[in-house]
Formats: structure tokens, C-alpha cells, sequence
């Protein structure tokens, strides 16, 4: 029977570990956190108002550093943020950690955890940057195992420390079900719906969700016809959150169909084959 000394021991555990790391942040095979209401966040008329923030930081950082590109990816110059505009979107996180938005309208709410969501994601790359993948990001030994920090507390509203994903699956899916948020949330990666270039606003919040929506399917980040392979290749998006779009990958194809994001033909073809994709490098402006 072999035996091991301190030394080896430490060196098998970290050859161990790499290769768990390994496969968590270089597959797209992810299993989606499941939409589960954190009822603290029910929103309520009896909740005293807070004034609701108008980001304006955040739509001039967005002026000043996303950029689109021909190929349909709105792109973010990180490298050339500058340490007061980093700064401000820091205390624009610390302003929003004394906001309670539960008594405010559907809209308000709703567009507030969608600039919160974007912001606090750009702000959790600049904290890491250079980096080529928030995959990378490691905050705690939790996000070790999660291939990312999705679940690590990075933020705070109202007296709550939240994640990202405490915002996508446990506000803003179990409260307002809509398809379209996928599209709005921004992962700073390539394979992700664009970072908007407008922030939200609760006025026209129904036809940016729209815009949005159109945007990434009319993008083959999306949806790529490969005619020789016969192969349909979607975002992962797609199969990671199936249960937002169809019942099934029948009524899943059926939806891009009626959106226009793939035709008739192409789903009668009898050697059709589906496959799902994800580029999570950093949506880098290089």
C-alpha cells in the first residue's frame, strides 16, 4: 500500500483541485440555480419609500466604455477605466446598499434589479482586472466549486447582503417570470446578451426587454445554422433555462421559430442535430 509524506499529500490534493477547476471553468455544462422567491423581497405597498436612484454613474461609464461592434457584441474597454470613474461605481454600490425598493411599482423594481445586476458586475471584473474570464473570479472557497462568483455576497440593499445570483434567481425570476431578463442580465462574457448601452428605465422598460430579446436572437452568438453538419448550434442560455422558454426543446425550437430567429426548413430537416454553446471569455474591448 503506498504512502505519502505531508509534501505529497499537499501536492495530490492541489493536482486534485486543478483538475476540478479545470472542468468547471473550461465546459459549458452548468446547472442552472432553480427560480426560488427569497421572500424578503416580495414587494409590498407597506414597505416605507426610498427615492428610486437614476444611475446616472452608470449610464456615463456605459457612454464612456461600451462600445458596439459589427459583429453584434457590445464590447467594454476595462483597460481604460480610470480609477476615479472604477470609484464611482463603487459608491454608486454603496448609495444603493441604503435603498429599499420593495414598495416601489413593478417597473421601478424591476429595472432597478436589472441596472444593480449589470453594475455590479462590471464593478466585480474592474475589482479583478486584467483577468480572462470572471469564471477566474474567485471570492470565497464557494466560488471555488460554482465556477464563478455568483454566489458570494458582493453587494448589499436594504440591510441584505445578495449575489448575483441572488438577484437573478431569487428576485427577479420568481417575482416577475419573463424570458426577456436573460437577455438584460449581462455575465461580461463574450456568449452572453449584450451589455445594453442604455441603462433601464421603468417608462420604456417593456421595449428595451423587447430590443433586447431581438438583439441577441438576430446575433449567432445565439442561434448558428452549420448547413454541413446539419447542426443547430444555440447559446446555452437556452438549455441552462429551458424552463423559462418551452416546455420542452420541440416548443424551444418552436419559440425561436415564431421569433424569427430560425426558419421552417431548417427545423423539418430530418437529420437536424441541436448542440449547445458558450463562450464565457471577458467581453473585452482589445
Amino acid at each position: 500500500m503506498a504512502t505519502f509524506n505531508i509534501r505529497q499529500l499537499t501536492q495530490l490534493l492541489a493536482f486534485i483541485l486543478s483538475l476540478t477547476l479545470l472542468s468547471l471553468s473550461s465546459g459549458n455544462v452548468q446547472a442552472a440555480p432553480k427560480a426560488e422567491l427569497w421572500a424578503f423581497w416580495q414587494p409590498t405597498s407597506g414597505t416605507v419609500q426610498s427615492a428610486v436612484p437614476q444611475f446616472q454613474t452608470w449610464q456615463r461609464f456605459l457612454d464612456t466604455y461600451v462600445k458596439d461592434y459589427a459583429d453584434g457584441l457590445n464590447r467594454v474597454d476595462y483597460a481604460s477605466v480610470t480609477a476615479t470613474d472604477k470609484q464611482q461605481l463603487k459608491q454608486l454600490l454603496n448609495e444603493i446598499s441604503a435603498i429599499d425598493p420593495r414598495g416601489w411599482s413593478p417597473a421601478e423594481q424591476k429595472t432597478f434589479w436589472i441596472n444593480t445586476y449589470n453594475l455590479a458586475v462590471v464593478s466585480l471584473v474592474l475589482d479583478h482586472y486584467p483577468l480572462e474570464s470572471i469564471r477566474d473570479i474567485r471570492l470565497s472557497f464557494k466560488s471555488l466549486f460554482n465556477g464563478g462568483p455568483w454566489e458570494d455576497k458582493y453587494l448589499t440593499v436594504a440591510g441584505q447582503e445578495l449575489s448575483l445570483n441572488d438577484i437573478e434567481h431569487r428576485i427577479l425570476r420568481p417575482i416577475w417570470p419573463d424570458r426577456r431578463l436573460h437577455f438584460a442580465l449581462n455575465c461580461a462574457s463574450i456568449g452572453c446578451p449584450n451589455l445594453a448601452t442604455d441603462i433601464y428605465q421603468p417608462e420604456s422598460l417593456e421595449q428595451q426587454l423587447d430590443a433586447a430579446e431581438q438583439d441577441f436572437l438576430n446575433n449567432n452568438r445565439a442561434v448558428f445554422w452549420q448547413p454541413r453538419s446539419k447542426t443547430l448550434q444555440l447559446s446555452s442560455i437556452f438549455d441552462w433555462y429551458q424552463i423559462d422558454f418551452a416546455g420542452n426543446e420541440v416548443q424551444l425550437l418552436n419559440y425561436l421559430q415564431q421569433q424569427g430567429a430560425v426558419n421552417h426548413e431548417i427545423l423539418n430537416d430530418p437529420q437536424l442535430k441541436v448542440s449547445y454553446d458558450y463562450d464565457w471569455n471577458l467581453n473585452i474591448d482589445s
